[in-house]
């Protein structure tokens, strides 16, 4: 005759297999936890990065502006340095014509 268990073999088996699929579960959740770790501070690399790109466009944007700012400056300076250079010559030309006139008169009204 076989033998029958009192199915504790059965029992064991079962709370194993249980025990085995608990744990296989916790380690999956752990696993999707971890990766969503991941993909969050991913997430958030990117955005850093991207507000960064944004701040260093902005400061360009900035200093491009300034350095036009600048040389419109330079460059008003200069155009007005440049007609007090021609102002000067225009006088300095009219001076010698009156002086040469001048001495034009003088001679004629001493003859």
């Amino acid at each position: 005759m076989a033998r029958r268990g009192g199915g504790l073999r059965l029992a064991i088996k079962v709370v194993k297999a249980i025990d085995k699929a608990g744990k296989q579960a916790a380690r999956d959740a752990e696993r999707r936890q971890k990766a969503n770790a991941r993909e969050q501070a991913k997430a958030e690399r990117e955005y850093q990065k991207q507000l960064r790109e944004q701040e260093r466009a902005e400061k360009n944007r900035i200093n491009q502006a300034k350095h036009a700012a600048k040389l419109n400056v330079a460059r008003t300076k200069q155009q007005f340095k440049d007609s007090l250079v021609y102002a000067q010559e225009e006088y300095a030309e009219r001076c010698s014509e009156r002086a040469a006139l001048r001495k034009q008169f003088i001679n004629a009204v001493l003859r």
